[in-house]
């Protein structure tokens, strides 16, 4: 008998309990599993938003599908019995989707994650699918009790109570959509890289998601009053790369000839290094002891993100409008990587083919991987990928990290390049750049790497991993010739994504943006360099220009937006772009574009159209004159 009465009960209540069990599942997650605000101590208000934000949501879901089914019960319309069984297998998914995307990164999924979408390779879902098969399972029980109602539709045109009941509910309905959209219109995030107490599941997701789509739909239009003012179809094209004379001296035994190598560090921020300050003793012992041979520049942040901005922005020295992956323009989207490569630039590995270098750079990822094909782009004289590493330079080297080459096996490449009889007999000075996986956020290592401390902290992990790595290279670098002849620079593509181990490492004071200080060390061995240099709060778009400069480079046609870091730009802040968000940043912080200090409000909004600007001369391939 019971039993009987318990399965009246659920089937004639099966909506209620699927949103409500929902509701209190969710709740329970984000209340005592997720950290939420970085684990700080939350007032009355926040409780109240974060209770009430998800009731609000999931109950118009819920009238929604009552609504549908007492249309479909009384009219038979089929379209409702469909869309009443579909909306709550969405709403599982999304929810469930989103609990993960908490779980891996601290944050629901964001603008930045959905145009990096292929970058979800590289991290662990483990804890994706039991959460997917229990939202399936969760809703087929919902289905199944949906389906054995005793009810069968009736068609009637009379009047009754079933007509009041429509009528009520979608009265209720109407009122909990306004609801709805309030919640869509606080779902912002203003830059910050986590988890707002105001956000809730499916209307953050919509809201990112709408606020992606307007940003790829179209392209800033040129207009008279930009601040590039020109009628040229190459406005931007200049012929000198700098200006100012270099502020150093040469030292008695520079080199005649100047090679380069550039190390860039996935996804490094200044703050997890000991010689930028890190909290944690021994973190990064190779990379400080270089330091202590190099100028450390400081106050220097990333001008974009994430690698495919980052890499290709300091190569050209502007603001890439399209990343990885997550639309139909981004470069692993079908066959845009053909397009995109087509996009005229003047990079520095062209620059320095104009001045008989030789180019080269690693990567780590297989040629299937669209990074490559950016790279080439770049006019690199080649790139090795993946597979040319382990064919030609490092045979033995099966250890591989999320599907790529190691950083071991990186540096063990970059060694054996070096050490080549070919490419030691070369008169042509050389350009090397590389760049490694093992850093990437999400990332672990594996159980041969070297762990920091107890192990606890993956961030700590893999930066110590990486440091050990790139030590042994470092050995072999200063015990050669290269040491004499060589610029040796190392830097990253962008900063450290903010997930919640890298905030444990950090200041309690630091907002998670996904710009930040980052790393630039310069060993030259025919400079007498300062022990620091101050970059008063510029970016990495000044990158190229610089490192052209050290190199004596001053006369070559480029479409460049940065500046030397060694001569005066006339800002009093530089400027970061992810896409459609842009930053300010300084010594003292970074700011997202509605928290501009007012001193500097007028020069940033010129510089956000000098960016939008380089935007649509890009779309219109319009940034530099075909090269042969």
């Amino acid at each position: 008998m019971m039993s009987n009465r318990l399965h009246k009960f659920a089937t004639r209540n099966c909506q209620v309990l699927f949103f409500v069990g929902t509701y209190f599942a969710y709740l329970a997650y984000v209340l005592i599993i997720f950290p939420g605000d970085s684990g700080q101590n939350e007032g009355a208000g926040i409780l109240l938003a974060k209770i009430l934000g998800p009731a609000m949501e999931l109950g118009f879901y819920l009238f929604l599908c009552r609504l549908l089914f007492k249309v479909w019960e009384r009219y038979g319309n089929v379209t409702c019995k469909i869309l009443y069984l579909l909306i709550p297998l969405l709403v599982a998914a999304i929810y469930s989707v989103q609990v993960y995307s908490l779980h891996v990164s601290d944050n629901f999924i964001s603008i930045l994650a959905i145009e990096n979408s292929a970058e979800s390779r590289l991290i662990d879902k483990a804890s994706l699918y039991p959460l997917l098969a229990a939202a399936a399972t969760w809703w087929l029980l919902y289905a199944v009790c949906c389906e054995t109602k005793p009810v069968s539709p009736v068609v009637s045109n009379g009047a009754g109570g079933k007509q009041s009941s429509i009528k009520a509910l979608a009265a209720v309905t109407a009122i909990l959509l306004m609801g709805q959209i309030y919640l869509f219109s606080t779902q912002q995030s203003y830059g910050l890289i986590g988890a707002s107490y105001r956000q809730v599941p499916i209307s953050s997701l919509s809201y990112n998601y709408v606020e992606y789509l307007k940003s790829k739909s179209s392209y800033p239009s040129r207009r008279s009053e930009d601040i590039v003012r020109s009628t040229d179809k190459f406005p931007l094209e200049k012929k000198n790369i700098y200006s100012s004379v270099l502020p150093f001296s040469k030292t008695d035994a520079a080199p005649k000839v100047k090679n380069v190598i550039v190390i860039f560090t996935e996804g490094m921020s200044a703050a997890l290094l000991g010689s930028y300050g890190s909290s944690h003793p021994g973190i990064t012992p190779n990379i400080d002891a270089l330091a202590k041979r190099s100028m450390r520049i400081v106050n220097y942040y990333n001008h974009t993100a994430a690698t495919y901005r980052g890499l290709q922005g300091q190569m050209i020295s502007g603001y890439p409008r399209s990343g990885g992956s997550g639309s139909s323009s981004a470069w692993e989207s079908g066959n845009r990587s053909d397009v995109l490569s087509k996009i005229h630039y003047k990079s520095v590995p062209m620059i320095l083919r104009d001045m008989n270098y030789r180019t080269y750079f690693m990567s780590p990822h297989h040629d299937s991987v669209a990074l490559n094909t950016l790279l080439r782009s770049l006019a690199f004289d080649k790139v090795y990928s993946y597979e040319s590493i382990t064919q030609e330079l490092h045979p033995n080297s099966a250890h591989m990290t999320a599907g790529s080459l190691s950083d071991e096996g990186l540096f063990n490449a970059l060694k054996n390049l070096l050490s080549t009889p070919a490419f030691q007999a070369s008169k042509k000075s050389f350009f090397v750049g590389t760049y490694n996986i093992g850093t990437h956020a999400f990332l672990d290592v594996d159980a041969a790497d070297k762990k920091y401390g107890d192990g606890s902290n993956p961030v700590l992990n893999r930066m110590h991993n990486y440091d050990y790595q790139l030590g042994k290279f470092l050995r072999y670098f200063f015990a050669s010739v290269y040491a004499n002849n060589t610029i040796l620079v190392f830097t990253a593509d962008h900063s450290t994504y903010p997930d919640q181990y890298f905030r444990k490492v950090v200041s309690p004071y630091y907002r998670p943006y996904f710009v930040g200080e980052i790393p630039l060390l310069v060993y030259d061995p025919g400079l007498e360099l300062p022990a620091v240099y101050d970059a008063h709060g510029r970016t990495s778009v000044d990158f190229a220009p610089t490192l052209l400069q050290l190199l004596g480079i001053k006369k070559d046609y480029n479409s460049f937006l940065g500046t030397s870091l060694f001569e005066p730009n006339g800002l009093p802040f530089g400027v970061s772009a992810l896409g459609d968000q842009f930053f300010a940043t300084d010594p003292e912080a970074v700011y997202y574009e509605n928290q501009i200090p007012p001193k500097y409000q007028k020069e940033f909004n010129d510089q956000v159209d000098l960016v939008k600007k380089y935007y649509s001369l890009e779309s219109e391939n319009q940034i530099f004159h075909p090269v042969p």
